[in-house]
């Protein structure tokens, strides 16, 4: 075993010329070097080596990382990433795979510079009615869902809509949570609800006949709706357009 030591002064190794490396071998293969311009190589580092905090990292890209810049002054946790491959911001035991506490501050900003590109995007892995997204209320309450099927769940959107040619065999434009329709008699159309109305009695149905037509009377729970237009003498008739929308839990 070969010692090189110096008790009383520094030890320099020098590699002198230009572009010359200090390069340290084992049985003749190079373990590590520093170059001519500072730099530090190894072919391994030995972790468990390693304690204490890292100081501040600053400087060009970082190999493995491709970070053009990192610098950290931070003096107490900064961010948490746990053993189960979650990331808690302000947060040190989180319980989603990100987590951000926000404290005084705003949470998270998505913010698109370049025309054409999203902001954010949202998917589920399903088509069924799991939320994809739910926002809440400080103590917990879901205020809105959006669901995988496009449904939103709220107070304030509408839980089913419709728009009907209902002249001859009636048939459907466009809807929003209506399965199917039934053609009942003049002027009466039956609207099925994909999803049943949360509430058997608590809602609000919006109804519009076009050319003079009006809804005269309804029946409505939470599995259907039926119209019955009428003209302004009073008779029922069916009209090219008539649309229904329903607001409820």
């Amino acid at each position: 075993m070969s010692t090189i030591k110096s008790s009383d002064e520094h030890l320099t190794l020098n590699a002198d010329g230009s572009s010359k490396d200090i390069k340290f071998q084992a049985n003749g293969v190079e373990k590590a070097s520093i170059s001519s311009a500072g730099a530090f190589t190894s072919t391994t580092i030995d972790a468990t080596k390693l304690t204490g905090a890292l100081p501040a990292i600053s400087g060009a890209a970082l190999t493995g990382v491709g970070v053009a810049g990192i610098s950290s002054s931070a003096d107490a946790t900064a961010m948490t990433i746990t053993s189960a491959e979650r990331i808690g911001i302000g947060d040190t035991t989180p319980s989603a795979k990100l987590e951000v506490e926000a404290g005084s501050e705003t949470a998270f900003t998505a913010r698109a510079t370049v025309s054409g590109e999203y902001g954010a995007i949202f998917q589920s892995a399903s088509t069924n009615t799991t939320p994809i997204a739910d926002f809440r209320s400080n103590g917990g309450t879901s205020r809105l869902q959006v669901l995988s099927d496009g449904r939103g769940l709220s107070q304030f959107t509408a839980k089913a809509w419709c728009n009907v040619n209902a002249t001859g065999t009636a048939a459907i434009r466009d809807s929003h949570n209506v399965s199917s329709i039934s053609d009942s008699g003049t002027g009466q159309i039956v609207f099925n609800w994909q999803h049943a109305l949360g509430n058997q009695h608590n809602y609000c149905p919006l109804a519009m006949a076009y050319r003079g037509a009006y809804v005269a009377t309804y029946t409505l729970d939470q599995n259907n709706w039926e119209s019955d237009v009428r003209n302004d003498g009073g008779n029922s008739e069916d009209p090219v357009y008539l649309t229904v929308a329903v607001f409820s839990d």
